[in-house]
């Protein structure tokens, strides 16, 4: 049995991984901002505690993961274009620190990051396996969502940047979408344009997360045609980074 706390916990993909990791027989604390959430949580069999990522401080987080006696972090949390630009700063970015900070004041060291696919640095050339497609959507997506996608390229960078203190597995789905999972993904060296089940996002999320060889992994995923077992076990055999963030 393995204790998660997930940090945005009333997120589509939080409940999903929250049933999916229930069905397994491990427990989940979901954190929320918001108390009116709770029922929710307890509904997809998650144990609910009240944190506003953006008031708490990390003393206070690592007390939650002491608390809890967590095994596993992962950190869906996000503005999500609510609030304005300073939101965005303070969920996505400021929020991911505290929670890094928090975990090494908790002795805590495996951390799963929720990121986003093609979350990368647009002063440098793009992947070399993008197509011209790839290369048109990037463009579009960096240009439609900007905020969202610096402050979330500093979190994913400042993590790399604490690999000596945290385990980390960086997960960046492509467009999420509601759709029954297929039970296939792709994982890798993809095309961005692919979207991809949040039910398929969760079950990898638990896959990616009951592997310690995935850690100081970067992994972009879409909707594929391998089953998600075997496409995690395949590209932990691989051990190849979908980005190398610069530092």
């Amino acid at each position: 049995m393995t204790v998660f706390t997930v940090f945005g916990g009333h997120g589509k993909v939080a409940l999903l991984f929250t049933r999916f990791a229930r069905e397994a027989k491990h427990v989940v604390y979901n954190v929320i901002r918001n108390p009116s959430h709770k029922e929710d949580i307890e509904e997809w069999g998650g144990r609910p505690k009240v944190l506003s990522l953006e008031e708490a401080s990390a003393n206070e987080i690592a007390g939650l993961l002491k608390e809890t006696q967590t095994d596993v972090v992962i950190f869906s949390a996000g503005a999500g274009g609510k609030g304005g630009p300073e939101r965005t700063k303070a969920v996505d970015y400021e929020g991911a620190v505290k929670v890094y900070d928090a975990m090494k004041i908790a002795g805590l060291r495996r951390l799963i990051m929720v990121s986003a696919i093609d979350n990368r640095d647009m002063n440098q050339p793009p992947p070399i396996h993008y197509t011209a497609a790839d290369v048109k959507w990037s463009e579009e997506i960096h240009n439609a969502i900007p905020t969202y996608y610096h402050y979330k390229f500093l979190a994913d960078q400042e993590l790399i940047r604490r690999s000596d203190d945290i385990d980390w597995t960086i997960l960046r789905p492509s467009l999420l979408t509601d759709e029954k999972s297929s039970g296939m993904i792709a994982l890798g060296n993809i095309s961005v344009k692919q979207p991809i089940s949040r039910e398929t996002v969760a079950r990898a999320i638990l896959g990616f997360a009951s592997n310690a060889e995935s850690q100081h992994l970067v992994i972009d995923m879409t909707e594929g045609d391998v089953p998600i077992t075997t496409a995690i076990l395949a590209f932990l055999g691989r051990r190849e980074s979908s980005y190398d963030y610069p530092l």
